[in-house]
Parts: C-alpha cells; sequence; structure tokens
C-alpha cells in the first residue's frame, strides 16, 4: 500500500477512546488512532453509573473513593496504575459482599483493556458483567446491555471476525431503535450514533465502502445534534467522510466534506490533526486538476505539519506538493 493509501486511510481504521473528567453517566464515542494521541469521544465508557453506587454505598467511602482514583489515572493515560488500582477496588468490593461495587469495577476493568486494545480480555471481561446484570433482572434489551453487546461486536471487528461482528451491530442497532421509540433520551441517541460509527468502518473494512458511507453520514447527523459532543469529534468525522467519499471516486463530495472539517477545525483552539485535512483536501483537487488550489493547501498543510512537529504529515504534504510539481 502506497504512503498516500495509509495517510489516507490510517484514520479510518482503529479507534480509541477518550474519557471525560466526571465519573458519572459514562459512555463512550469512537475516533481514529494515529494522528492523536487522545481524541474527543463522548460521556466516558459505560451506562452503569456510579452515582447510583454512591447511593448505595454512601458508608463504604473508601471504595468509592478507590474507583473515583482509578478512573483519574484512566483520564490521565497512566494505564499501569489504574489497573493495579482497580484490582484493590475489587477486592475491597469483595470484601464488603458488594455485588453492585463487583459488577461496576469489572466495567472499568473492561472498558480499561478495550482502551489498551487488550480485546481477549476485554470480552471476558465484558461477557463476566453482561452476565451479572442478567443475573440481576437486566432485560436483554436494558441500554446498558444494548451498550456491552456494542463494545463486544466492535471487539469481534478489530479481531477480523467481520461476520461476527455484523451480526451483533444489527442486532443492536434493531433493539436500541425500540428502546428510542419509547424513551427518546439524548444519552441513548448518541449510542445509537456510536454504534452506526462503528457499524460503517466495519462495512468499509469488508470493502463496503458505499454502504459504510451511508452509516458514517447517518451517525455524523445524529452527532452534530447532540449538545454533549466535542467539536473536535465532529472535526474527525467530517474528515472521515471525505475520505471515504474520495476513495469511491465522489470527489466534489469529498471536497465539501473536507473544507467543512477544516473550517470547524480552525475555530479549536487545539486541533493538531488540520494539517491532514489540508493535505487531504490538496489531494483532492490534484484529482480535479486545479493545481493551485491543491499547490496551496497541502504547502498549508506543510506548514502546519512542521508546527506540530509532526512528520507524518510533513512527510505526506511534501509528497503530494512533489506530485503536483510533477504534474505541471
Amino acid at each position: 500500500m502506497s504512503s498516500r493509501i495509509r495517510f489516507m486511510w490510517r484514520r479510518i481504521n482503529p479507534i480509541k477512546l477518550n474519557y471525560k473528567s466526571r465519573c458519572s453517566a459514562l459512555i463512550p464515542i469512537l475516533t481514529p488512532k494515529t494522528i492523536r494521541a487522545t481524541v474527543p469521544y463522548t460521556l466516558g465508557f459505560s451506562l452503569l453509573t456510579l452515582i447510583g453506587l454512591e447511593k448505595k454505598l454512601n458508608a463504604e467511602d473508601e471504595l468509592i473513593m478507590t474507583i473515583k482514583h482509578c478512573i483519574l489515572f484512566i483520564q490521565r493515560n497512566e494505564f499501569d496504575k489504574a489497573e493495579q488500582l482497580l484490582h484493590v477496588a475489587l477486592r475491597q468490593a469483595q470484601q464488603i459482599n458488594h455485588q453492585l461495587g463487583v459488577t461496576y469495577v469489572y466495567d472499568v476493568m473492561a472498558n480499561l483493556a478495550l482502551e489498551r486494545e487488550q480485546y481477549s480480555k476485554a470480552k471476558q471481561l465484558f461477557v463476566a458483567v453482561s452476565q451479572r446484570l442478567l443475573a440481576d433482572g437486566t432485560a436483554e434489551d436494558d441500554p446498558r446491555l444494548i451498550h456491552i453487546s456494542a463494545k463486544l461486536a466492535r471487539i469481534s471487528h478489530m479481531q477480523h471476525e467481520y461476520t461476527t461482528a455484523q451480526l451483533g451491530y444489527d442486532w443492536c442497532l434493531e433493539k436500541l431503535s425500540a428502546v428510542i421509540d419509547r424513551d427518546p433520551n439524548e444519552n441513548f441517541k448518541q449510542l445509537q450514533a456510536m454504534i452506526e460509527d462503528w457499524y460503517g468502518r466495519l462495512f468499509i473494512d469488508c470493502d463496503k465502502s458505499e454502504l459504510g458511507l451511508k452509516y458514517l453520514k447517518s451517525s455524523y447527523e445524529k452527532m452534530k445534534n447532540i449538545k454533549d459532543i466535542g467539536q473536535d469529534h465532529l472535526v474527525i468525522q467530517l474528515n472521515d467522510i471525505g475520505t471515504v467519499c474520495d476513495k469511491i471516486g465522489a470527489v466534489d463530495e469529498s471536497i465539501k466534506y473536507f473544507k467543512e472539517a477544516i473550517d470547524m477545525g480552525k475555530t479549536i483552539e487545539d486541533m493538531p490533526d488540520l494539517g491532514a485535512m489540508y493535505v487531504n483536501l490538496g489531494r483532492a483537487y490534484m484529482k480535479k486538476n486545479l493545481l493551485d488550489f491543491a499547490r496551496k493547501t497541502c504547502g498549508y498543510g506543510w506548514k502546519l505539519g512542521v508546527m506540530a512537529k509532526n512528520n507524518d504529515i510533513k512527510s505526506e504534504a511534501e509528497l503530494c506538493l512533489k506530485e503536483i510539481k510533477n504534474m505541471v
């Protein structure tokens, strides 16, 4: 695969999760893994809430504080410390025989394993959480279980078990649609958008880009109407949609999305991916033989790459400029 194609497509494949500072109403969001070290994801990483745990464990302050410190370490990307402390929290919950606390700690452990791309471990832990919830009387179409099932489908996707992943995503979207019909909660709509984004990326990996594009667009339309979504996440989604449009030959449409991504990205104080988007736009202009526009945008992408000390963006911009020169 050429460096150009790698540059365009590495943003579409693996995702990384990021965590908000609060401990309650936790849920994830998706985004590409490469140029950014962290990405804007959503409400957190779980539909299990520490608020509910606090209400039932008001006398067990030590356990609550241990879990909060675990989440703080995760927010700081200090994953080894978080994992060590999670085992302490698990022992504390087991010692006081509090099953809700045990379930919550398992869930945090599972999400941490997913964040670290320890897929087999994450799968085992998510299954354990699901079993504990079901044993506690939780219905199978409960949004918490749908959320966990979506993560299990994502793990199957990452392990190249595409048929299993597709079945999982289909089930989650069907069940979640019924839930939203009964209760159009914004959290549930956000979860729906997240699953559609992941599903779209699955189709792209299976060389069904047109179908993948449909789901990515649907996800974006939902995400942009959710008030808690960060603008930087929307910028990344727009860039990825533009990338898929470019791949299937819809160059005019790709230019539209790249320009939207850049215009929105310029309003964000810290957007290190912006240079990559300029290079992507420049390459789209090249396909339209708009070489002056291509030279200008790739040149600005190079400048941003230098300023961000990002050698990947700088190198791709230089390659873009060299190709433009050869076309003249």
